[in-house]
């Protein structure tokens, strides 16, 4: 049952996060090598190599080019390209960015240059993709501050099961916006700030976060530092 009293209108523009959502392959692809693309990395500063681990070459899990987008998500203001790679085997756990994977990032794409491609083994599928508008993205109900699910319990004693049907939490791959958790996600990480995107398990192009999961990637920015975070979960 979706609600709409002035309440929850009021609520809605307060804890609305806009994102930027990528849909993966399905279309045509495009002939800029610097394209966004999932299970591909193109591209890298120069000086720079494939990154290893255990001295064998990770999988690559997605470029993504940020110049064409109408809006930067938070914490992305001054980065123009980003490349992920994951190492083969078992996903990273609280690991530091560079281990067993790998995020750089790129202010500009002009002092970009091919990245030489090694034979990794890869299973996922290479996809392009392709950016769209998501002007309402909202929390799940463990995000929810305490106020607003009072108000959503005296209104709808269903909720939370009817609490999506008023505020809708965008899954797949995304830009800012708000986590979509699978098991609701530790306080430590839920309280953190700075979470940048979030890669979603998928099918077609066969990338899996354990069971259905998805992957959430953070930026912490503080004098002389500038630190990214991996965390995921699944089901």
């Amino acid at each position: 049952m979706k609600l709409e009293t002035p309440e929850i209108v009021a609520w809605k523009q307060k804890i609305n996060r806009p994102a930027i959502g990528f849909d993966i392959g399905g279309f045509r692809p495009p002939d800029d090598p610097l394209g966004s693309w999932f299970g591909q990395v193109n591209a890298c500063y120069p000086g720079e190599f494939w990154p290893l681990f255990d001295g064998k070459p990770m999988f690559a899990l997605c470029q993504i080019n940020l110049t064409s987008l109408p809006f930067r998500p938070p914490h992305l203001e001054d980065i123009d390209f980003i490349t992920v790679f994951i190492a083969s085997g078992a996903l990273p756990r609280d690991t530091p960015n560079g281990e067993d994977w790998c995020l750089r990032t790129y202010k500009s794409v002009d002092a970009l240059v091919p990245l030489k491609q090694p034979k990794t083994g890869s299973y996922i599928r290479v996809c392009p993709m392709r950016w769209r508008e998501i002007p309402e993205d909202y929390p799940i109900w463990e995000d929810v501050p305490e106020e607003l699910q009072e108000l959503m319990m005296e209104i709808d004693s269903d909720c939370p099961v009817d609490y999506y049907d008023t505020f809708e939490n965008v899954r797949g791959f995304k830009l800012g916006g708000w986590q979509t958790w699978i098991q609701g996600g530790p306080a430590d990480i839920r309280s953190k700030e700075g979470f940048v995107f979030q890669i979603d398990s998928d099918y077609e192009t066969r990338w899996q976060w354990g069971d259905g999961g998805v992957g959430y990637f953070s930026r912490s920015i503080a004098p002389e530092e500038d630190r990214w975070e991996i965390y995921w979960e699944c089901y």
